[in-house]
């Protein structure tokens, strides 16, 4: 026989390593607000990527900068200490978004707010960067967002939303931390768009300068929490990003745990805040949460008079993805699988296919498992894309996630919030599934081994016959099936 080579992109797959956390692949978003620095809001950010995991091996943390420029606004990036991955392939970014320079009266006077900037406009300038930017042949907007403001802050990322809502992207989650647009400086107010999936929103009246409820959100009005209660509203959220600290980078006892015994939405600390996010997981569902969620997606949020405020999408427009779930976390090789889902398209049909990887990134790729062409959709809508093929067995468990294709190629993905491991049988050798090993299992046997390649046309799904999972069928599995051929009965 001939010497026989892996394909490559099996070797790619074997080293790749697993990520540290179960929900990564996304982008979060931190910033601040009237004539701030970036003290509490690099803290935050920090917060963030130490819940994905690694900063530089499985998250990207870098700050973005704004400026003004003789001829509009101008964005930076701008790597941070803390080791961000230079590249930005990890699929994950945590950024903090730095506006300091535009953020209060334009030449520090008070008499020339009209020269200050609009939040609205510093949005669109962030929105026509994050357009452009790609990582890994990526585009940055194809991945699940998060987006954090507070004060001046919150209406800024509320309009964020807004700006990437009108090219039909779908914020995951907007979290306004007692937001107050300045009208002084021409701000829009703040406002939770169509285009939001899960929205809170943590504000207080108690003290100047002070917040206000939002329509279509999860709200949660908050009480006397100290001295600057205004600011205090960003020390409680970073509390929950880290339910063990003590402080927020701008003290190191600021944070009180008596907030949190009474906690507005009758959660524990750690189930509190930031635990609605993505990366942590929790369910927006409950009671009280659900007020913030899409009602197309299984909340109560509406949209138009006393909801939220419906926008329109340019066209062509992105399509998007929301609720990966497939049904069985473990299998065994060839068994049926599926992945549940709801996606949104305007004006155009989809193509959605789901794959297995062993990271959290898309740009890594991933083995094909399905596919599926669906039209379009004005509003999410429930869909599910059928398992083709079974990756091979293996003791670490996969990651899952949907790719979504619509008019001029745009992209966008989501992974399901569980893996799946696909598990050897007991009787590998047993390719009929009968309980025996005899010359029935034989011709299954001999039919992948002239075929060779797991990859080939015509190899069963799943490549049943690879006994040591080196995605060929050779002479190191033939004596694998000859050892249980000569016992003929499995155990």
């Amino acid at each position: 026989m001939p010497a026989r080579m892996k394909p490559l992109f099996a070797c790619a797959l074997a080293g790749l390593a697993l990520p540290g956390t179960a929900l990564a692949g996304g982008v979060t978003i931190v910033t601040h607000g009237f004539n701030a620095d970036m003290t509490w809001v690099n803290a935050m950010a920090d917060g963030v990527a130490r819940r994905v995991g690694t900063p530089g091996v499985n998250v990207s943390r870098l700050n973005l900068v704004v400026t003004q420029g003789t001829s509009g606004l101008i964005v930076t990036p701008s790597p941070v200490s803390i080791a961000p991955d230079a590249s930005f392939t990890t699929g994950e970014f945590v950024v903090g978004l730095d506006w300091t320079a535009i953020d209060s009266f334009a030449r520090g006077q008070p008499d020339v707010g009209e020269d200050a900037t609009p939040t609205q406009t510093v949005a669109q300038a962030v929105a026509n960067y994050l357009q452009a930017w790609t990582y890994g042949g990526r585009s940055v907007l194809a991945h699940p967002l998060h987006l954090i403001g507070h004060s001046r802050g919150g209406a800024l990322v509320a309009s964020l939303a807004r700006s990437v809502g009108e090219t039909g992207i779908y914020t995951d989650h907007l979290t306004t931390l007692d937001p107050v647009p300045v009208s002084l400086f021409g701000d829009a107010p703040a406002r939770v768009v169509s285009t939001v999936v899960f929205a809170d929103n943590i504000w207080q009246n108690v003290a100047l300068p002070s917040g206000s409820s939002l329509a279509g959100a999860f709200n949660q009005q908050m009480g006397n929490l100290g001295s600057g209660n205004h600011s205090l509203i960003h020390t409680w959220y970073y509390g929950t990003i880290d339910p063990l600290a003590t402080g927020d980078g701008e003290c190191s006892s600021c944070i009180n745990t008596a907030w949190y015994a009474s906690d507005v939405d009758a959660h524990v600390r750690s189930e509190s805040g930031f635990w609605y996010a993505r990366i942590v997981g929790g369910d927006r569902t409950g009671a009280q949460a659900r007020a913030g969620l899409l009602n197309t997606l299984g909340g109560t949020a509406t949209i138009g008079t006393n909801g939220r405020l419906a926008i329109t999408a340019s066209q062509p427009a992105w399509p998007n993805l929301f609720l990966p779930q497939t049904g069985k976390t473990s299998i065994a090789p060839a068994e049926a699988n599926l992945t549940d889902f709801f996606y949104q398209s305007t004006g155009a049909a989809v193509q959605v296919s789901v794959y297995a990887s062993d990271d959290r990134n898309p740009s890594h790729g991933g083995i094909l498992l399905g596919t599926t062409s669906l039209g379009a959709a004005a509003t999410p809508i429930p869909a599910t894309v059928a398992w083709n093929t079974t990756p091979p067995p293996r003791s670490a468990p996969y990651n899952i996630y949907l790719a979504i294709t619509g008019a001029g190629g745009r992209t966008r993905f989501a992974f399901d919030a569980q893996q799946v491991t696909v598990v050897a049988p007991a009787c590998a050798a047993d390719l009929n599934h009968d309980g025996l090993v005899d010359d029935a299992d034989f011709v299954f046997f001999a039919q992948a081994y002239d075929l060779l390649d797991c990859s080939g046309p015509g190899m069963p799904p799943g490549c049943p016959a690879d006994f040591n999972h080196d995605s060929v069928v050779d002479d190191s599995d033939f004596v694998t099936f000859a050892a249980a051929y000569d016992a003929l009965l499995c155990p």
